[in-house]
């Protein structure tokens, strides 16, 4: 008796034949899916996200952690996209170019009418997720401050009055106050005066006899690491 050959149907097949093969629902669809709704101004309700995915509620808390880190990551996502326009289109080296890159981020946001209204809709929650250090959105935020002024400060082209660290959250706190306080306080976000505070603390002189840890200069690729040990 003749063997039947059964062939295996492929996902985009069973997608076609509607029988439940489409391919599952990951934690990026999630952040899609989010994303999508927040920028519609849609309120993110963990409920209908859930069945819109087609999962629990449960999995999608086990994805994400609370509406709030996922409200956040939404908030990173495109704030991670003006950075990177931000860099790609900044000139210039030390002070300046990372003055052009704050002026053209601070700029970006301040008319990024989606952010405007969360903030005015829902000022304690969108404080929250902005300015909290329990939020992915300040730590990312100082960290790639930190990561533009440890480059201009590794290739000489600026010498802080103050350590990357300090001066990184201090710059990404400055940006937050006439951001976000202005718009909740319901005045226009003060983008000039901004980015005039931004100047003035990136052009600071150190104080006479201060030394300042200077940042490791960034390691090229494929350079071997040479242990405590090989250098005796």
């Amino acid at each position: 008796m003749a063997k039947t050959t059964t062939r295996t149907a492929s996902a985009l097949e069973r997608a076609f034949a509607g029988n439940g093969g489409g391919a599952r629902p990951t934690p990026m669809d999630a952040l899609r899916e989010a994303r999508r709704r927040w920028l519609n101004g849609d309120r993110l309700d963990m409920s209908a996200l859930a069945h819109e995915l087609r999962i629990s509620r449960a999995t999608l808390y086990t994805w994400v952690g609370s509406r709030e880190k996922l409200i956040g990551e939404v908030l990173w996502s495109f704030a991670e996209e003006g950075l990177r326009q931000a860099r790609a289109a900044a000139s210039g080296s030390g002070a300046a170019r990372i003055v052009d890159v704050f002026q053209r981020f601070i700029h970006a946001n301040a008319s990024f009418e989606p952010l405007r209204r969360f903030v005015e809709q829902d000022p304690e929650l969108a404080l929250r997720v902005l300015t909290s250090k329990k939020s992915p959105v300040q730590g990312r935020m100082i960290a790639a401050a930190r990561e533009l002024l440890a480059h201009e400060v590794a290739t000489g082209a600026l010498t802080p009055a103050l350590d990357v660290d300090t001066l990184a959250y201090t710059l990404i706190r400055v940006a937050e106050s006439f951001l976000y306080s202005d718009v909740i306080a319901g005045s226009e976000p003060d983008v000039a005066r901004a980015v005039q505070v931004v100047r003035v603390l990136l052009h600071a002189r150190p104080l006479p006899g201060s030394r300042l840890p200077v940042p490791p200069r960034p390691r090229r690729r494929g350079a071997r690491t040479t242990s405590p040990r090989s250098r005796r």
